[in-house]
């Protein structure tokens, strides 16, 4: 047997998603590259699953992503927002509250919102107007604080689908994008 060829290249992490990652490999007892290798194998073969479909059909995208809040202006002011995380929450958030006080602040201020998260809430619901033949309804999970899950019923075309899936699929703030096909219509 002749030596394997590979290429190599340079991955991009955020440095949370870095952090699980290591953890994570170690535990399984893998190389970064064997486990980028299996990672890239199961999101193909997870993708290739699609291309049977043909014409309309019946799913649902699940939709996992974080969102930030913004820092308050006058922290003093707001003391309860210095809790490290809500109870039963793993998280590493910061500046999360642990009553209901979770909102107490002021909305006629002006637009606050400009960070990568609070952008791509924006840019999704964008998204979603751009396909607004293929979904049919929409359903919003507040998982935690600073995690939600959207799930959309969607019907029409399987590449339209697959075309929202990828432009969902491209927000900063994305977790997990997942398409579940539950019948082809004929």
């Amino acid at each position: 047997m002749g030596e394997k060829e590979y290429e190599r290249f340079t991955v991009s992490l955020p440095k949370k998603l870095f952090k699980e990652f290591e953890t994570f490999r170690k535990k399984i007892k893998l190389s970064r590259s064997e486990s980028i290798r299996k990672a890239m194998g199961i999101y193909m073969a997870n993708e290739e699953k699609y291309f049977k479909f043909s014409g309309n059909v019946v799913g649902c995208i699940t939709l996992i992503y974080r969102h930030e809040h913004f820092l308050l202006r006058d922290e003093h002011e707001h003391d309860h927002l210095k809790n490290d995380s809500l109870p039963g929450d793993n998280s590493e958030s910061e500046n999360i509250p642990q009553n209901n006080d979770l909102h107490e602040h002021d909305y006629s201020i002006g637009s606050i919102y400009a960070d990568v998260f609070q952008t791509d809430l924006i840019k999704k619901n964008d998204i979603a107007h751009h396909f607004i033949d293929i979904i049919i309804s929409t359903m919003h999970v507040h998982l935690s604080f600073d995690k939600c899950l959207e799930i959309i019923a969607v019907r029409g075309s399987i590449e339209r689908i697959k075309k929202y899936k990828y432009a969902l699929e491209q927000l900063k703030s994305a977790i997990s994008v997942q398409l579940q096909i539950v019948e082809q219509q004929i």
